[in-house]
């Protein structure tokens, strides 16, 4: 049965549904990738990060809203290469994540669409993304949307340390990044 569902910023009270959903898609992940093992305060660096993105002016956190519940959220950001590149200034989708009893519905499509007209209206004509190579269901998704492949990102794990947990950092420009 179709649920009626509505997409806007995400607000301050929103944060902890966006959080809980983060944890969800995480958790997928971690399921098809150890590598994505959490460090012991990922939920609240999480936090702080989507704070940040959603005061940021060159970036967006939206939501999907079904009786006032937030099902889903996409993070989008401006980011800028240096001038050598044809691209210079592009979108990038950090995260997407529909709870699971609400997907396949067209939450998640629609989500992106409105990302994309937002980084339509900020003049930016592409739109990158990762998606986690073992996670199928995504990749299709992106294919579906029209995403294609253009680089593959290498990963190994060097030293006798643990191998490394997804965290975040936070740059100087106040942006956050997978580490």
């Amino acid at each position: 049965m179709f649920c009626p569902y509505s997409i806007r910023e995400a607000r301050r009270e929103d944060l902890t549904s966006v959080v809980a959903l983060w944890r969800e898609m995480m958790a997928v992940h971690v399921a098809l990738d150890d590598r994505f093992r959490f460090v012991a305060d990922a939920d609240a660096e999480f936090a702080r990060h989507a704070r940040r993105m959603m005061r940021g002016p060159v970036s967006r956190i939206l939501v999907a809203v079904i009786g006032g519940q937030v099902v889903g959220y996409v993070l989008v950001e401006l980011q800028q290469r240096p001038p050598i590149y044809p691209v210079g200034r592009y979108g990038f989708i950090s995260d997407i994540c529909v709870s699971g009893r609400h997907r396949r519905r067209g939450i998640g499509a629609a989500l992106v669409q409105r990302a994309i007209g937002w980084l339509r209206s900020e003049g930016v004509n592409t739109v990158e993304l990762l998606a986690a190579d073992r996670n199928e269901t995504a990749r299709s998704f992106w294919a579906a949307m029209g995403f294609e492949p253009y680089l593959v990102m290498l990963r190994k794990g060097i030293g006798g340390l643990d191998p490394p947990r997804i965290g975040f950092r936070v740059d100087r420009l106040g942006r956050g990044a997978g580490g």
